[in-house]
Formats: C-alpha cells, sequence, structure tokens
C-alpha cells in the first residue's frame, strides 16, 4: 500500500530539511572565523610585548564576539529548521 498524500512531507518542509545541514556548515564555518580571531585578540592583547597591540586585540575581540553570535543564530535557525522538517507525529489506529 502506499504513502497517503497526509503522510508525505510539504514542500516548506522538504526545503527546511534541505537547508540545515547548509545552515549548521555556516554556523562551524563561523566558528572557525571566531577561533581565530580569538587566537588574534590573545596574541595581540600581552601586556609588555614588543608586539602587543591593545587596538588590534579589542577589534579582534569585538569580531569573534559577533563571530560566535552568529554561530549561535546559525545554529538556532538550523535546529528550527530540523524541527519543521519532521512531520508530527501521526495519532494511533483508533483516533
Amino acid at each position: 500500500m502506499g504513502r497517503r498524500f497526509k503522510d508525505m512531507r510539504t514542500p516548506e518542509q522538504q526545503w527546511a530539511a534541505q537547508q540545515a545541514p547548509r545552515l549548521r556548515q555556516m554556523a562551524h564555518e563561523a566558528d572557525r572565523e571566531a577561533q581565530r580571531q580569538q587566537m588574534t585578540a590573545d596574541v595581540y592583547g600581552r601586556q609588555g610585548r614588543d608586539y602587543s597591540d591593545p587596538a588590534r586585540a579589542a577589534g579582534a575581540q569585538r569580531e569573534a564576539d559577533r563571530q560566535r553570535g552568529r554561530r549561535d543564530g546559525l545554529r538556532a535557525t538550523a535546529d528550527r529548521a530540523e524541527q519543521a522538517a519532521t512531520p508530527p507525529k501521526k495519532r494511533g489506529w483508533l483516533w
């Protein structure tokens, strides 16, 4: 017996299922960029070194924080997309 129409995914659910992995990949890239910026902030933020540059360290720290916020937003969006992609559970045979 074939699947009933009501058991099939809607086009919106199919699109959300395709977007979730892409959003997770973008979140991963934002996380890597945040780590890179954090390393820059840590290196240039050392006091008493020849290469210390507080302005550059502060800018890198702001960028790292911005990338972390972007990462968190993308992960939340991916979670919502995955949740929207799964069709609701059907009731049992009695109802």
